[in-house]
């Protein structure tokens, strides 16, 4: 245990602070922060008010600025009226991202389009566009004097234009759409439109220009290359020419005359072995009838020839006559036999004609192969030529090849480059306004009932936060549980602070004795002329006040059985804790018990209690003690309450009195008063400024430590337990003071006085109604 050195010697610590148990930031719960809002909750609602006037006061002092908005439509989708090329659809739809809409929500914030807006509209003579110098301009113009000084005035005060309205614009894309919205803010509304609406009309013109002058910047690269490519295709097709008629490649439609001719050749031989093939098939086939004697009503010759025809007529009727005759006359009738020999005739001549179609045939057949053969020979002796000048015709194949290429490219760039001419004087910008922007009737700003609706519940928020933090970072005493924390010892009792109404009605019963009282020096003053708080217990016995009082004094009682505890001490840290008012209250409920009781002036230096209940007194405690007066004499009794009282009245004599308390008069003093009173109790100084009630702690059973309610800092009260450590032993607890107990409910409910509420109500109706 830690040592600290006193008056008395190194003593042992009763109990050094331990402020870490009192409640902090840590294990701060939704509970405890709802208590700390209802506790602070007049910080709360001025906090609330203040922040309301101040934004009501900003409304109307704030001049107001007005919003114009002009929406456009950035559309990659405009037809091209001016498509040259027929293959193509009039209608162009390129792919357009995010980051292209982007680009030119930024171009329509850029420096140029606004320039050309503020040269346009003239803002550099508009007042609401010119900078305003704030606190810092003087500086500002110190640090910037040198870059400034070969500026050019006209120049200086258009881009202050262009920044104040780049302040005042705010371009925003909606969604993911292709509008965008232009927004300008200034203080005169007609103002407002005119610039959003000049500021789209800027933005056309400059996608315009940059078209226009990327444009020309194609026609001028394009009309370079032509010219390149003019001169490689000329190039390319005199080398073919040259080449050609080196080589005696003469070309016809686009092929050499060699390679027509074998092809030529190729088809007729093809048709001429068709042919072959076709008349030794016509041979083949008569050739069979005539060697089988076979109709030759199959032959399409046959079939043709009227001289077959006719034959095979006779021959057909023959046949009918020697069927009839030889039924009629039988096989050797002569008739039979002379139709028989016209048959064989007839027969003989479809022979003979059969015949001279097989030589028909076998002739065709002839002069088809002989121009089959004739062909094949011609068609090998091309070829034979065109082995030898195959490799001249790849060479020229190839230096073909390559001015066709030539050539198209030439005919493609010339193509763009009529297009880009015809461009640069029909540019249109791919966008176009929406909605052109109006005059706003009503400001965007200040907006009275937006400010108030944000002031009232962020100064709510804010002021809750002051509350917390004024709370958490509140260091005096606001419960029994605090103080016992801080002290080590029980906290005995909270009691009440009494309203200036309460003690108001209690004064007035005291005005008929006033007019009455007489000053005796050897009295203490009427009942009723006493300051009410220090005899409040007898006005108000059933009241919360009265039940601290007799907690007090139970706790006194409880330590009496187990030692003596007749002379009671009550101090406190600072002067102001309402010790004084305690002591008197606590010697008036043992004295309305009958007990005998002695309460004991023991502040000398500031008599309070003296001047409170006996302000005239003659003799005192002091006295006594030098030997100028007997107990008997200084020894003032009341016989309405049936408290005496041994005062200190007011001396000169400071340098004696500091030095009272250590002498031993005080300990002779107090050993005789035990002989004729049950309890004493001893009104003494405060401990932390004064030295006295440590020593006149050493000659009572025990101490009771009043502490103000939310008065006393916590490390001033560890710092008065920590002088009272060397009478540890005789410390009996701790007394909370002029505690508002309305507002202890939001620190300790259960100390506050919500459980005796109802039978102080009771009490007060029987106390009416017995008046």
């Amino acid at each position: 245990m830690s040592q600290r050195a006193t008056e008395y010697g190194p003593v042992p610590l009763a109990y050094e602070p331990e402020l870490s148990h009192v409640p902090g930031w840590e294990g701060v719960t939704l509970s405890e922060i709802f208590r700390i809002l209802r506790r602070r909750v007049a910080l709360i609602v001025l906090t609330t008010i203040f922040f309301a006037a101040a934004a009501t006061i900003a409304v109307v002092m704030i001049k107001p600025l007005y919003t114009a908005t002009a929406t456009v439509l950035i559309d990659p989708r405009r037809p091209n009226v001016i498509n040259l090329d027929a293959k193509q659809t009039p209608v162009q739809t390129p792919s357009t991202d995010d980051a292209t809409i982007e680009s030119q929500v930024l171009l329509t914030q850029s420096v140029s389009v606004l320039r050309r807006v503020v040269d346009d509209l003239k803002l550099t003579e508009d007042p609401d566009f010119m900078p305003k110098p704030g606190l810092l301009a003087p500086i500002k113009r110190l640090f910037a004097q040198n870059a400034t000084q070969n500026a050019d005035p006209r120049e200086a005060a258009r881009m202050a234009a262009v920044s104040v309205l780049q302040s005042r614009l705010k371009v925003a894309r909606q969604r993911t759409s292709f509008l965008v919205d232009i927004n300008v803010s200034a203080h005169n509304p007609e103002t407002t439109a005119r610039i959003a609406n000049a500021i789209s009309a800027a933005y056309f013109a400059e996608l315009v220009r940059s078209k226009s002058d990327a444009t020309k910047m194609a026609a001028g690269w394009l009309n370079q290359q032509l010219n390149d490519l003019k001169a490689r295709v000329l190039a390319s097709d005199k080398a073919v020419e040259e080449f050609r008629g080196a080589h005696n490649l003469t070309l016809s439609q686009g092929e050499t005359v060699n390679s027509q001719q074998i092809t030529d050749l190729n088809s007729k031989l093809v048709e001429a072995r068709a042919e072959a093939a076709q008349a030794q098939a016509k041979y083949d086939q008569v050739a069979e009838i005539a060697k089988t004697n076979a109709d030759p009503g199959s032959l399409s010759e046959a079939l043709a020839s009227e001289t077959i025809a006719r034959l095979r007529g006779q021959y057909a009727q023959l046949t009918m006559n020697e069927a009839d005759l030889t039924s009629r006359y039988g096989p050797q009738h002569p008739q039979v036999t002379a139709v028989k020999a016209q048959l064989r005739d007839t027969q003989k001549l479809i022979s003979a004609e059969v015949q001279r179609i097989l030589q028909s045939r076998r002739h065709s057949y002839e002069v088809a192969a002989a121009r089959e053969a004739s062909l094949e020979k011609s068609l090998a002796a091309l070829q034979n030529i065109s082995t030898e000048s195959g490799q001249a015709e790849v060479r020229l194949r190839e230096l073909q090849r390559e001015a066709d290429a030539n050539r198209a490219l030439y005919e493609s760039f010339l193509s763009r480059y009529k297009e880009a001419s015809a461009r640069e004087s029909l540019d249109l910008p791919e966008a176009r306004t929406v909605t052109a922007a109006n005059a706003p009737t009503q400001p965007s700003f200040p907006k009275g009932w937006l400010f108030l609706g944000l002031a009232i519940p962020f100064g709510a928020a804010f002021g809750s936060i002051i509350a917390i933090a004024v709370d958490r970072f509140d260091r005096r005493i606001k419960t029994i549980d605090q103080v016992e924390s801080i002290s080590g010892v029980p906290g005995i009792a909270s009691l009440p602070l009494v309203g200036l109404r309460e003690l108001s009605r209690i004064t007035k019963r005291g005005r008929d004795e006033l007019a009455r009282y007489r000053e005796q020096p050897t009295r203490m003053l009427p009942l009723a002329l006493q300051p009410p708080l220090m005899r409040y217990i007898i006005e108000e016995p059933n009241s919360v006040f009265a039940e601290a009082i007799r907690a007090v004094r139970l706790s006194v009682q409880r330590a009496a059985r187990t030692r003596p505890m007749q002379t009671i001490m009550l101090t406190s840290a600072i002067e102001g804790e309402g010790k004084t008012t305690l002591a008197a209250n606590l010697a008036l409920s043992y004295a309305m018990m009958g007990v005998r009781t002695l309460i004991v002036e023991g502040d000398l230096r500031n008599p309070q209690l003296t001047r409170s209940l006996c302000p005239n007194a003659e003799w005192g405690l002091f006295d006594v003690a030098l030997g100028r007066a007997s107990l008997q004499q200084a020894i003032l009794f009341d016989t309405a309450t049936s408290l005496s009282i041994l005062p200190a009245p007011s001396s000169d004599e400071l340098e004696s009195m500091s030095e009272f308390a250590f002498s031993d008069s005080i300990r002779i003093i107090l050993g005789e008063l035990r002989r004729h009173y049950d309890i004493i109790i001893v009104d003494a100084p405060p401990l932390v400024p004064l030295v006295d009630s440590r020593a006149l702690g050493e000659h009572v059973d025990g101490i009771v430590l009043a502490v103000g309610w939310d008065r006393a800092p916590q490390d001033l009260i560890a710092r008065a337990i920590e002088l009272l450590s060397p009478l540890k032993d005789r410390v009996l607890g701790t007394v909370l003071t002029r505690v508002d107990l309305r507002r202890m409910r939001n620190y300790d409910y259960y100390h506050s006085s919500a459980y005796i509420k109802p039978y102080e109500y009771n009490s007060d109706l029987r106390q009416s109604a017995s008046s």
